[in-house]
């Protein structure tokens, strides 16, 4: 099954059909938004598509830069929800009067959960013009692939709602950090992101203040009070859509998740024990006793133990009476099995991607023999399976991917097909040369060389850079990378 890329929140990703689709990537897709716009733009020649998200953090730069990039095109569409008309009208102005490109709305309704575009897509009709490529979807049928960082960027953009607004109304409503990376897939691979990006910037003083009250050691309950605290010291100065109670909410689910690493089987236990033991929440009925002491055994428990919760809850409301107590739990339960389960979600995919990096590794070491064996068709192949399957978990900063685009360029190189072969020592060298850290030289120099050697294979056809068939296996064991 082809993959899909998943774009996030406050992000822009690009399809390129002659590179992404080689890695069995078959399109881009977004849904959890509700304030922000969609835009898509696609090329005349459905030859490049970029999916963005625009909210208050894009800069003007950044998404003329993606646009551009997309080059002549058929036409700009933003998708928007009601909730969002204000943030729409502002960027489609910025459109239409600044980049002069005449832009195309949508308003869809909150049922329609996402935004799809490929090469292959259905057309999609918008106030009688036809705009292919485009289609809304779930994310039931998609194989999504997503950012390895995207858990972290995503609750530390939603805890950036409450925390860090009074440093930025300070400085005159800028953000602290303008040069945040929005686009997060350039058709070919992960881009990495920085730490201010995956972690709360406390540089400020204020923001240092608000971080220091804000603990793990508070329960939720105590850390949505702190947070309505701070919020509503500068809500009445913000235009919002959201209450912000709504804000709240959401920002300390995720501020809960940042302050403990992410662990969702301890704050869903943690959570439901709170609210079930608190003071105030008293069982009334025999029913409502004999499901608490169950329950309390049940959440003491080392293990993860979310599903036998769930079934004792469903046994409690098929069989108990109604009571303001059952009401009560049943929102409780909701709440943060939600959050439960939205966290469960990225700690599969994690693991995921652990037995993706295996079969990745095992593939390589394949190519590494085949490749020894002088059997450089079958190590080419192995190695580029290895980078699609290195593609959808790592990204470009990972020297094991920089490696493997060596790797597949040298068997194309000893095959003499010295287009392939520069295509990945070309992409290899940008790696080596632009993303992993420290700049690895001798390899930087080797990959050079490489190229080099193609080029001037490609300006003598009749002769070959590679050493005789006599030699040239006693030295293939030394051709690759590590």
């Amino acid at each position: 099954m082809t993959k899909t890329v998943y774009v996030p929140q406050g992000n822009c990703a690009r399809f390129i059909h002659d590179i992404t689709s080689k890695y069995d990537i078959d399109g881009l897709y977004t849904d959890d938004f509700s304030t922000c716009s969609i835009l898509v733009c696609i090329s005349k020649d459905f030859s490049r598509m970029i999916l963005a998200h625009l909210d208050t953090h894009v800069t003007f730069d950044q998404l003329k830069e993606d646009i551009d990039y997309v080059g002549e095109f058929e036409s700009i569409v933003i998708i928007s929800r009601d909730q969002g008309k204000y943030v729409k009208d502002n960027w489609v102005r910025f459109i239409e009067e600044k980049l002069r490109y005449k832009v195309y709305q949508l308003e869809i309704t909150n049922d329609i959960q996402g935004i799809y575009i490929s090469p292959t897509s259905n057309n999609f009709k918008i106030l009688d013009v036809k705009v292919p490529n485009i289609k809304t979807c779930t994310r039931n049928n998609l194989e999504l692939i997503h950012h390895p960082q995207e858990q972290q960027i995503l609750a530390v953009r939603h805890i950036g709602d409450i925390v860090g607004k009074r440093a930025m109304m300070k400085l005159g409503g800028t953000p602290i950090d303008q040069k945040k990376q929005y686009l997060i897939f350039d058709g070919q691979a992960w881009q990495p992101l920085s730490e201010k990006e995956t972690e709360v910037n406390d540089n400020h003083t204020l923001t240092k203040q608000e971080m220091r009250v804000l603990t793990p050691q508070k329960s939720y309950v105590a850390l949505a009070s702190e947070l309505n605290a701070i919020g509503r010291s500068f809500n009445q100065h913000l235009k919002t859509v959201n209450s912000l109670e709504d804000v709240v909410l959401i920002t300390t689910s995720y501020l809960e998740e940042y302050l403990h690493n992410y662990n969702h089987p301890y704050l869903f236990k943690r959570n439901l024990k709170e609210r079930i033991n608190f003071e105030n929440n008293v069982p009334q009925t025999l029913e409502d006793k004999s499901f608490k002491a169950k329950l309390n055994l049940t959440l003491n428990r080392e293990e993860d133990s979310f599903l036998e919760i769930q079934d004792l809850f469903n046994s409690y409301i098929k069989n108990a009476p109604d009571t303001e107590y059952k009401t009560r739990n049943m929102e409780y339960n909701t709440l943060f099995s939600d959050a439960y389960l939205r966290r469960k979600y990225y700690y599969d995919l994690k693991q995921n991607y652990k037995e993706i990096e295996n079969q990745a590794t095992t593939l390589n070491e394949q190519a590494v023999e085949g490749y020894k064996n002088n059997k450089f068709q079958s190590a080419a192949d192995l190695f580029f399976k290895a980078i699609q399957l290195y593609t959808c978990c790592s990204l470009k900063n990972d020297p094991k991917l920089a490696t493997l685009y060596y790797n597949c360029g040298k068997s194309f190189q000893q095959l003499s097909k010295y287009e392939e072969a520069k295509f990945f020592l070309n992409t290899s060298l940008i790696l080596r040369e632009n993303y992993i850290e420290p700049r690895p030289r001798a390899e930087i120099e080797k990959t050079k060389k490489a190229i080099d050697e193609c080029k001037r294979a490609q300006e003598q056809p009749s002769t070959t850079w590679v050493e005789s068939s006599s030699n040239r296996a006693s030295s293939n064991s030394q051709g690759l990378g590590k």
